[in-house]
């Protein structure tokens, strides 16, 4: 099985607490033909420094220090250094089980397919775990992906080097929020079937400074313009993906409304709040299509009939925390 090559790539800035963690979680893997790409993003914290220490402790780190160009630039620049078969992305935040590696090889051979995904990953939401694997069509892994069955990042996936190549398929520099679902779904354009995995292998950190727990207006903005690309990118799609795409751009309106509200900001973008709950308030039908729980589906109906209301209670939750 080790006779694939493997690229490990990480993009680093300002993860100095939880850097150390990560790669050796990486080092430590059962599977040892591997590559570990450390990106510094002129990351001005320790990290760079870090970093330099382990590449003097194993010859499989590589790392390179760049000017400050974002996550997707930083993915990209680890890209086209790799030499592996195979591509995995992790964040410098994050850390992974010794089999991590292991596993995906496995997952993609088992189904000769140049994409694997794992729908379950350790979280503070999350320790569901399963040994199930099995493939899904393109089709169906664009709904899941758009519905949160898949989760939309890059980590806990593995992708074949020479697909990504052959397909020129690489992460938008101009987006730096949302940048991973563009990258997943511009791959799914180009393939049939992916396979998928259940089992646990990823920790996902609760870093209080990601992008992704932090409330920022112009991220989400992002977030929404990933969306409209990917849609003008679909070679492909079906009913099922057009009303995931519709529920998933719903969600971001919902986190842009309820984001301003608990942060006091709705006042300032009382534009921006108004045209989130407009939007909140058309084509309820078709989020109430797509397959989620109906715990959701009676949330979404609420934020139709009084967006405003919810977006207060909202605000109210917060101010008890």
């Amino acid at each position: 099985m080790e006779k694939n090559l493997v690229s490990i790539i990480v993009p680093i800035y300002n993860v100095e607490k939880y850097i150390e963690k990560c790669v050796k979680s990486i080092l430590e893997q059962d599977y040892k033909n591997i590559e570990v790409i450390l990106v510094d993003d002129g990351s001005p914290d320790g990290s760079p420094k870090l970093i330099d220490k382990f590449k003097k402790m194993d010859s499989r780190v590589i790392v390179l220090h760049k000017p400050n160009g974002g996550v997707s630039s930083a993915r990209n620049a680890g890209i086209d250094i790799a030499k592996g078969e195979y591509i995995l992305f992790i964040d410098g935040d994050d850390w992974i089980e010794s089999d991590y590696v292991s596993y995906f090889i496995n997952l993609v051979k088992t189904f000769d397919l140049p994409i694997g995904m794992n729908k379950n990953f350790y979280s503070v939401y999350n320790k569901v775990s399963s040994e199930k694997i099995y493939s899904i069509d393109s089709l169906k892994a664009m709904e899941w992906i758009y519905l949160g069955n898949i989760f939309v990042a890059v980590w806990n996936k593995i992708y074949k080097t020479s697909f990504l190549k052959e397909n020129n398929i690489r992460f938008d520099e101009n987006i730096w929020y949302g940048e991973g679902m563009l990258f997943n779904i511009e791959c799914l354009q180009y393939i049939d079937a992916i396979a998928v995995g259940e089992k646990c292998v990823y920790h996902q950190t609760q870093n209080p400074n990601s992008a992704m727990r932090k409330f920022n207006l112009e991220s989400n903005f992002c977030g929404i313009k990933s969306l409209d690309i990917q849609r003008k990118h679909w070679k492909k799609q079906n009913e099922k993906v057009r009303h995931a795409w519709e529920y998933h751009r719903r969600a971001f309106n919902w986190q842009i409304m309820s984001g301003l509200a608990r942060s006091g900001q709705d006042i300032i973008y009382q534009e921006v709040y108004t045209k989130c709950a407009k939007n909140l308030q058309r084509n309820l039908w078709k989020t109430l299509r797509v397959n989620i729980s109906l715990k959701e589906k009676l949330l979404y109906i609420c934020l139709a009939i009084n967006p405003y209301l919810m977006a207060e209670r909202a605000k109210r939750k917060a101010r008890k925390r």
